[in-house]
């Protein structure tokens, strides 16, 4: 562990059970590898349909952030091409070559870990809203 570093509790639950289910596939697979859900189930110690939506939401997070990418990608190769043509443009004034149909990609295909979103609060908590009479808004104010 990293020292100065304390884990919450559920995160220990969770390197618990996956210290737990390596240890018993010490031997061999407990559950084939191509069933992946079961093994994630059986690894997390979560239900099925949580699986099912951290998978969802991975997923989610993967394409927005290789659309971010993608766009800011596109933004610098749209920035050089304007560059380009302009130097061209400055060195050959007369000249109309191929310029503007020269482009360099430079997508680098790198595997990213998605980055977890925080749970989003659904309305209220369960309690109910807080009235005031108008003497104690007098108050606050």
């Amino acid at each position: 562990m990293p020292t100065g570093y304390e884990f919450s509790q559920e995160l220990k639950q969770l390197m618990f059970n996956v210290i737990k289910f390596v240890e018993s596939e010490k031997n061999g697979s407990v559950i084939p590898l191509n069933n992946v859900n079961d093994r994630l189930v059986s690894i997390l110690g979560i239900s099925t349909a949580s699986v099912k939506r951290l998978k969802k939401e991975m997923r989610e997070e993967e394409n927005r952030t290789a659309g971010e990418k993608e766009n800011i990608d596109q933004a610098k190769q749209d920035k050089e091409n304007q560059e380009l043509q302009t130097t061209r443009r400055l060195r050959h004034p007369r000249s109309t070559s191929a310029a503007s149909s020269f482009s360099r990609n430079l997508t680098t295909t790198e595997p990213a870990i998605p980055v977890a979103r925080p749970p989003r609060k659904r309305a209220h908590s369960g309690r109910p809203a807080t009235i005031l009479s108008e003497q104690e808004q007098e108050n606050i104010r």
